[in-house]
């Protein structure tokens, strides 16, 4: 298992290139988006709580248990973050990655882990889901998502991406989907339903 010591080295790296170029720290922005909504109905079992800790918490979850992290980062002005956190992040096709890695909304403006984060990978682009490999010397990003996408499409994906690196659990079987279109009609679950 990775100390403490070896996660403050990675923040340490993180932090000297990223205060220089921005002159110092974001100060916090008040709360009330959708993801703050997100954020706050975090819910257990097999179901996906989007990280209410913040970033730094759950990289070293992540490191802890050795599951990669998932990392949706947003901002406040992109009206496909706010779409992304209504209507496609709380949809049941993500949660059947429930348990397989661990996942955060990191907004880079209010989450300075985020922002390092964000600058280190070069994000240009919101919202971005980012998948970063559960290790401590050096920040390891194995797969990206630029832009909205319906759920089904993430789930696809980053299935892959687990399986690719190593992640999905042998002989792990996700529960059958529930019909996204009778108990979610809101909700931009499926292409079908984005096509309305």
């Amino acid at each position: 298992m990775f100390t403490t010591k070896h996660i403050a080295s990675l923040i340490a790296a993180l932090a000297l290139p990223v205060l220089a170029a921005t002159g110092g720290p974001v100060a916090a922005q008040p709360a009330g988006d959708a993801f703050d909504r997100l954020r706050d109905s975090e819910i257990s079992g097999r179901q996906i709580g989007w990280g209410k800790a913040g970033t730094l918490e759950a990289f070293k979850k992540a490191v802890e248990t050795v599951k990669p992290m998932v990392v949706v980062f947003g901002s406040r002005e992109s009206s496909y973050s706010q779409m992304l956190a209504q209507k496609v992040l709380p949809c049941p096709h993500l949660n059947q990655l429930a348990g397989i890695a661990v996942f955060v909304y990191g907004p880079p403006q209010e989450d300075e882990f985020a922002r390092r984060m964000a600058l280190h990978l070069k994000l240009t682009d919101f919202p971005t889901i980012s998948v970063i490999a559960p290790r401590t010397d050096v920040l390891t990003e194995i797969y990206r998502m630029e832009g909205f996408f319906d759920a089904e499409t993430i789930a696809r994906d980053l299935r892959m991406a687990f399986e690719r690196g190593g992640y999905w659990p042998k002989g792990f079987s996700p529960a059958a989907l529930p019909q996204h279109k009778l108990a979610y009609p809101n909700m931009i679950c499926t292409r079908d339903a984005a096509r309305r």
